[in-house]
């Protein structure tokens, strides 16, 4: 058997390294909650809240400038909340805090209550409302429901419309079709022709084929277009808020861009946090004590804190320096909104500051900037690039490239002005993008389409 020799070369990752690098990607908000968890778990570290140091007139006057800028610009997170759809599946996940409150069982129950149901029936009853799925509707497979609970289905029914008649209206549907008329029928509007629409025609009308469905059921067209403005006001998940409490909160920004006369101001939110300080008790006991073991002991827990210490202040040096490229590279974003916004990657900035990419990755992630236009997360500034056809060098680079966020305002820009009775498909857009030297595709416009929340062409239909 041969021996060899061979020499390889490993990178293994202290803890140290892991824990620097996972707080660098925390946010000021993630910060201070895992301060507040390190101070729990190691006496030697006392947290300070941030108190304002005493200024002098220029900085005073400066100061109040700058709060004076950010009490006018903080419509905070504009620029997010355009996004927001009145749907409960389009409500952005960062922008609302969703608690456990009453559940919709035992908020049914307290109805039924009232209503002194049958003792002989109360359990029977319990059963149906702890099986309605988070929408309200009974999803259950019948078959084995009614084989679980020894209950036949004559009863099952009985009890289920006993359901169907709480609040809010829709609840205890078996399906999309049932819980819409469930509403209609408590409105007094159901007639037999718009059952039939809701039953039938649902389909169509998410397609906008309304001549269709007009055809079909022998109406006019203006009748067929009611029925969806009366369909659109029903709630389609009765069900969904009843055990759930949403409430608004705020973006803590991490960096804020002040635009003064002539020049911006970064500025590092370092106030949602506290500064770590070392217990001046274990210092002493540390420094006295014979014990080698409490030695020991203190000693550990004291580099904790030196660490974490250096670890937020490399964060907080690290994210200002790439804040002040970001603000350097969008200088014209800064200064005149979306329409400066330029073709900017990751590597552009790490390569001068020279650091690796992921550290800048890590450095902008889940964190936010507020400036005059709202307030953005710092990723939003690495806009993608798409090249105008009118300009490509041998690379396939312009100085005149157009950014994902550029093109989106374009293609709403053209769709706006478009003959609704006639609208524009992807491949007419990419035409009109072409007159204005902008080359994409159709599947991206299809794409970015998608993403604004834009329907296709017969989505956008109109009809007389």
């Amino acid at each position: 058997m041969a021996l060899e020799l061979k020499q390889e070369q490993k990178q293994i990752l202290s803890q140290k390294m892991i824990q620097s690098a996972s707080i660098l990607q925390m946010s000021a908000a993630d910060l201070e909650e895992y301060l507040n968890e390190q101070s729990m778990e190691n006496p030697v570290i006392d947290l300070i809240q941030k108190v304002p140091e005493e200024s002098t007139e220029e900085t005073a006057q400066k100061d109040a400038e700058t709060y004076q800028w950010i009490q006018s610009h903080d419509e905070q997170n504009r620029y997010l909340y355009q996004k927001i759809e009145t749907t409960e599946d389009d409500l952005p996940e960062w922008n609302f805090d969703t608690r456990q409150a009453e559940n919709l069982a035992d908020s049914l129950w307290e109805q039924l209550l009232i209503k002194h149901i049958p003792a002989q029936d109360e359990e029977d009853i319990r059963a149906i409302l702890e099986s309605l799925d988070e929408r309200g509707y009974f999803s259950e497979p019948l078959e084995d429901f009614l084989q679980y609970f020894h209950m036949d289905e004559e009863r099952f029914s009985t009890l289920l419309q006993l359901v169907q008649t709480l609040e809010p209206a829709g609840v205890g549907a078996r399906s999309l079709n049932e819980c819409l008329c469930l509403q209609l029928e408590r409105k007094g509007l159901l007639t037999p022709t718009l059952e039939k629409f809701v039953n039938f025609h649902l389909e169509k009308m998410a397609k906008n084929q309304l001549p269709a469905i007009a055809k079909e059921l022998s109406i006019p067209l203006g009748q067929v277009k009611e029925y969806c403005q009366l369909i659109r006001t029903l709630d389609p998940k009765p069900g969904a808020y009843l055990g759930r409490v949403q409430r608004t909160h705020y973006i803590n920004p991490d960096v804020i861009v002040v635009k003064f006369k002539g020049h911006l101001d970064i500025l590092l939110n370092d106030s949602v946090y506290p500064d770590i300080s070392l217990n001046t008790g274990y210092l002493q006991m540390y420094q006295s004590s014979s014990d080698k073991e409490v030695q020991d002991y203190l000693q550990k827990k004291i580099s904790q804190a030196e660490w974490i210490r250096q670890c937020i202040a490399q964060r907080n040096a690290t994210l200002f320096s790439v804040a002040r490229e970001i603000v350097a590279r969008q200088h014209d974003f800064f200064l005149e909104g979306i329409s400066g916004l330029k073709p900017l990657r990751m590597a552009d900035v790490a390569n001068k500051l020279e650091i690796h990419e992921s550290t800048v990755s890590r450095a902008v992630r889940m964190k936010y900037l507020q400036c005059t236009w709202g307030t953005f997360p710092l990723s939003y500034f690495f806009a993608k690039n798409t090249a105008r056809s009118a300009s490509l060098d041998i690379f396939g680079t312009s100085d005149e490239a157009s950014t994902a966020a550029e093109i989106k305002t374009a293609i709403r820009k053209i769709i706006e002005g478009e003959n609704r009775e006639k609208p524009y498909s992807d491949r007419a857009l990419a035409q009109k993008l072409e007159e204005q030297g902008i080359s994409i595709s159709r599947r991206t416009i299809a794409k970015y389409r998608e993403e604004e929340n834009i329907p296709n062409a017969s989505g956008r239909k109109e009809y007389k």
